[in-house]
């Protein structure tokens, strides 16, 4: 039987998805996106490249999507392990708060004794609204392995999330202290999983030279400005077809495929063409 390294294909897949991972601890969330795609078009089942899909869409803030990706990994490997991480988050990030916490039990389930379990257990379980049982597992992260500078970074970001600043400075400074070199700036704290990318509006401030750009985009549905023309429309009329109540029925069916029309159509360009304005 030839092993699967030898196996172009899988190389092939495994190399894109290396650089997509290069490219993501970078934060060049849109290349990485491009390398997890050629991925899934060497191989649309491989659970690895449908679990990294799902940590680029949710730093997209996408949790539908990374959900979709999660399944699909799961649906081939049930116990992949960060298929099942990027359900947790996608599911606390859809304020889905009930499953979310059965799938970061599920962790625990899968492995109690492992540190980055217990890890993403916190984080999953602070999204989804859970205190104490985040600051739980986040001690008992650091109990399980005092020596990696990421326990006493989830403790300080599940500490500082409920206004526990003291504990969250100390548990920072132990991260330094067991690696001066570690960055502990916001956007690395936390394992790529709970990484979001920080959302930039658009500024139509005339001293921006690129603010037309902004507003406009390369295309009419591509800039801010068509798909809030989408979105007014969806709204315009649908009040009166839902609300109207003393216009004639034939009036309102009308006011009602516009409007579906038009919410079709933002829902539709706003997911192919999603990018940082």
């Amino acid at each position: 039987m030839k092993p699967m390294d030898d196996d172009p294909k899988r190389r092939t897949v495994a190399e894109h998805l290396k650089s997509a991972e290069l490219l993501y601890d970078l934060d060049h969330i849109t290349d990485a996106r491009t390398e997890v795609d050629a991925a899934l078009r060497l191989d649309p089942l491989d659970p690895d490249a449908n679990a990294m899909a799902g940590v680029v869409a949710l730093a997209e803030r996408d949790p539908d999507e990374a959900l979709v990706f999660a399944g699909a990994a799961l649906a081939h490997q049930p116990q992949h392990r960060r298929a099942m991480i990027v359900r947790g988050y996608a599911l606390a990030d859809a304020e889905r708060r009930e499953e979310a916490l059965q799938a970061a039990a599920s962790l625990l389930d899968l492995d109690r004794d492992s540190w980055i379990h217990h890890v993403h257990y916190a984080l999953i379980t602070r999204r989804a609204g859970a205190a104490q049982p985040a600051l739980d597992a986040a001690w008992n992260a650091v109990n399980l392995a005092p020596d990696q500078p990421r326990t006493h970074l989830t403790l300080a970001a599940v500490a500082e999330s409920l206004d526990m600043n003291d504990l969250a400075r100390r548990s920072r400074q132990a991260a330094v202290d067991l690696d001066p070199e570690a960055d502990i700036s916001p956007g690395q704290r936390l394992p790529p999983e709970a990484r979001r990318r920080v959302q930039n509006y658009v500024d139509a401030d005339p001293d921006d030279p690129t603010w037309r750009s902004k507003i406009y985009g390369p295309g009419l549905f591509r800039g801010a400005l068509g798909r809030s023309i989408l979105l007014g429309l969806a709204v315009a009329f649908a009040v009166p077809a839902v609300l109207g109540t003393g216009i004639d029925t034939g009036a309102r069916l009308f006011f009602a495929v516009i409007a579906i029309g038009a919410w079709v159509g933002w829902f539709t360009v706003l997911r192919r063409h999603r990018r940082a304005e």
